[in-house]
């Protein structure tokens, strides 16, 4: 089976994003910000689209739903 980039999450502004991109990194999970750039020069419109391996789906929103739940 090929392995394909899919979008699990999206953010609005560049430190969410960015925090759920490392602990993802952290974890062993490539990933990648889909927009990144384009984001950051639509101030205010910025679509921060985290993308992950489709093998890694289950993973990587588990392990972002898990950060979730330790803040609230």
């Amino acid at each position: 089976m090929e392995d394909k980039l899919i979008k699990i999450a999206i953010y609005y502004n560049n430190f969410d994003a960015e925090l759920a991109k490392l602990k993802l990194e952290e974890n062993g999970i490539y990933c990648f910000m889909k927009n990144e750039h384009v984001a950051q020069l639509q101030f205010g419109l910025a679509n921060f689209e985290l993308m992950v391996n489709s093998t890694d789906k289950e993973t990587a929103l588990k392990i972002l739903n898990e950060e979730d739940d330790h803040l609230a």
